[in-house]
């Protein structure tokens, strides 16, 4: 999709655009990353949207540079290479012309690799290596050198250099679990939730903060949310609040819940132009199912 942009003159330049695409990681990968996407943007304008409350993420920006604007905070650059932890809610960001790669992580990809708690990096950027260490610049590098090869050329890299900083981590498997537990329609409290997997609503409470980033009750509620709007979207126009997930108590509820997560209404977010979210939507669906990372189902870990 694009946007207009014009010359000093008044006529009209080329058109920005931005495209999404999607590509699943090797094999023995998948159990701890979601997916990796380009983000690649044309054109002499910006492009802006909104990026979905999400799992954490990793990016590096090959050319080109991109702004992020968190909930009540100014616009701030994104790191070259770059870590989001777990977003609870949705995210502004702007970019230029250029080539982003990105790397998605399942909850149980998180530790296996990194020693850090999830909640260090919640709502917030880092530099990669804060994350990898040491390898970050390497990773990036190496992506530079076979960004002229194609897409499939900065694939291959991102297998090889993940495979080898990946570790084990016999927790994932408890990770896994507990990921699975959160997207069942049918746990709708923090009490389901811990008794799913045999753990008290304490031992919960450290648990999801360690490894998912965030406490138990506020996961459930972005879960709820991310299940309806996926509802939403693909309904008729008019015709969403048929759709409302079972938990909200009221069309009221839902629309309070909405502006929380993603700071409009739903009526002012579906009438809003998505210059590459729409279509990130569509593609992220027909390979894995899911048009967001949030409901991807849980892997199983081993």
């Amino acid at each position: 999709m694009s946007k207009l942009d014009h010359r000093s003159d008044g006529t009209e330049a080329p058109p920005t655009t931005a495209s999404v695409t999607y590509h699943l990681p090797a094999e023995g990968l998948r159990e701890a990353i979601t997916t990796y996407y380009l983000v690649k943007v044309t054109g002499p304008g910006t492009v802006r949207d909104q990026i979905f409350p999400e799992w954490p993420n990793f990016r590096l920006i090959l050319t080109g540079q991109w702004e992020a604007t968190f909930p009540d905070v100014d616009a701030e650059p994104v790191p070259t290479d770059g870590v989001t932890g777990a977003l609870e809610r949705a995210v502004w960001v702007s970019g230029n012309a250029g080539l982003m790669v990105g790397v998605g992580l399942m909850p149980q990809g998180w530790p296996r690799f990194t020693t850090l708690p999830a909640e260090a990096f919640t709502n917030r950027m880092r530099p990669l290596g804060d994350a990898i260490g040491p390898v970050a610049d390497e990773l990036r590098a190496r992506l530079i050198a076979a960004a002229p090869d194609g897409d499939e050329a900065l694939f291959a890299v991102l297998d090889e250099v993940l495979a080898r900083l990946m570790t084990p981590a016999p927790e994932a498997i408890l990770v896994a679990k507990a990921h699975a537990a959160l997207q069942d329609p049918a746990v709708q409290t923090v009490a389901d939730w811990a008794e799913s997997f045999e753990l008290s609503s304490r031992q919960l409470e450290r648990f999801s903060r360690r490894y998912f980033g965030l406490p138990p009750k506020r996961l459930l509620r972005r879960q709820r949310l991310l299940r309806t709007l996926a509802a939403m979207r693909e309904a008729n126009e008019g015709t969403w609040t048929q759709f409302l997930d079972s938990q909200f108590t009221d069309q009221a509820h839902f629309i309070h819940e909405f502006n929380y997560y993603m700071g409009m209404s739903p009526s002012a977010y579906l009438a809003r132009t998505q210059p590459f979210m729409a279509e990130a939507w569509k593609r992220r669906m027909a390979l894995l199912g899911a048009p967001v990372q949030v409901l991807q189902p849980a892997a199983k870990a081993r």
